[in-house]
């Protein structure tokens, strides 16, 4: 083994110089040294002084993608060797979610409970599938979130809202009424509660959300129509006309509380008040359903059943399969003295009846608007 010897005599680390003149050798260099040092510092004040004041450089953005992208392309070659590697997994789908999710859907499919990280997994997936309409994938994922984060709302109202779309009111409403337990005290969060409602046939029990979502949000156009249908068809006529009026007022140009105003009127009697609405309403749009046969209803109820058939004919085409349609078409027909049409257009609304599997809210009103409460 080769060893390298150390010197006997090592120089004394601050080993005395001996005296010299005053403005010897080691002097000069050190009042040089001194010098440059009092301008670095001054250069270096002014440096810093005018960093502050720079503009951020903003990182290579494309330096950044090119590495990401070289980055995939390794996690994919690899997956092809080793394709049940969670966390390889993990990793591609970080990469690809926004540019490629249905792939990165794919990816983090693959992550099982035994990685680290399987609930951030569990989370993007309910996210990808939430954002592109897959609610097959995002139920089990936010069911999946509910029972690891019983606190967290967000998920709550997030599983409420793909189990209103799916129809599933009893279990939406419960998950609903959760979030805002939680402290999802948001008059979002009150407009589904009242809207799951709404289809679930309690419109009795429309009022109360609305009123909260009203308290947390005075001006919110959607719960004063809201609250203006719920009070209609519950029997609160004054109330349905206070808020009809109001929306009415926000938006001239609306023909739902025109329809309401309606609905209100003819139920107080006031028919030639009701047509007077419903021509504003089809002054606005002509071509709007509920409005035209609203007031087919009221021309067969004035005995006017020439008048209510021309209205109602030419819808023919588009609504044969619609049972209020049929309905109001035949009492106009019958009303005409038209009863062979009467008979005939009377066994296909039995046929419609028989074929049709009806919601709860169906039953409710002859008018009932489907999409009215998702109006801003």
């Amino acid at each position: 083994m080769n060893t390298s010897q150390e010197p006997d005599h090592l120089p004394q680390p601050f080993a005395k110089d001996e005296k010299g003149p005053f403005f010897s050798g080691g002097s000069i260099v050190a009042i040089v040294g001194l010098g440059a040092l009092l301008v670095f510092y001054f250069f270096d004040q002014n440096d810093s002084l005018s960093l502050k004041h720079a503009k951020p450089i903003k990182p290579n953005q494309t330096s950044i993608r090119n590495q990401e992208k070289a980055r995939q392309k390794e996690l994919i070659a690899y997956l092809q060797e080793h394709p049940d590697d969670e966390f390889a997994h993990f990793q591609l789908g970080q990469l690809i979610q926004k540019r490629a999710p249905f792939q990165a859907l794919e990816n983090f499919a693959h992550v099982t409970p035994r990685h680290p990280r399987y609930f951030e997994a569990v989370k993007a997936i309910a996210d990808i599938a939430r954002e592109q309409d897959l609610p097959a994938r995002a139920k089990p994922a936010l069911l999946t979130l509910v029972r690891e984060y019983p606190e967290e709302s967000r998920y709550f109202e997030d599983l409420a809202r793909l189990l209103f779309q799916a129809g599933d009111y009893d279990r939406s409403l419960h998950y609903a009424n959760r979030s805002i337990e939680l402290g999802a005290n948001r008059t979002q969060n009150y407009l589904l509660v009242a809207e799951i409602l709404r289809y679930a046939g309690r419109i009795n029990e429309m009022a109360a959300p609305l009123k909260q979502a009203l308290y947390l949000d005075p001006e919110s156009y959607q719960a004063h129509l809201n609250l203006a249908y719920a009070t209609l068809y519950s029997g609160d006529l004054k109330t349905a006309r206070r808020e009809s009026l109001w929306c009415l007022k926000q938006r001239p140009d609306s023909v739902i509380p025109l329809r309401y105003l309606a609905s209100i009127n003819r139920n107080r009697g006031e028919v030639d008040e009701a047509l007077s609405n419903l021509d504003q309403a089809l002054l606005i749009d002509p071509q709007d359903f509920d409005s035209l046969l609203l007031k087919a209803d009221l021309l067969i109820f004035q005995k006017q059943g020439q008048q209510a058939y021309d209205l109602l004919k030419p819808l023919y085409s588009n609504r044969e399969t619609d049972r209020r349609y049929i309905s109001a078409l035949a009492r106009a027909a019958g009303l005409m003295g038209n009863r062979e049409e009467a008979l005939q257009l009377q066994k296909k609304n039995q046929q419609l009846i028989k074929a049709d599997d009806l919601r709860p809210t169906s039953l409710q009103s002859e008018t009932v608007e489907d999409n009215h409460s998702r109006e801003q």
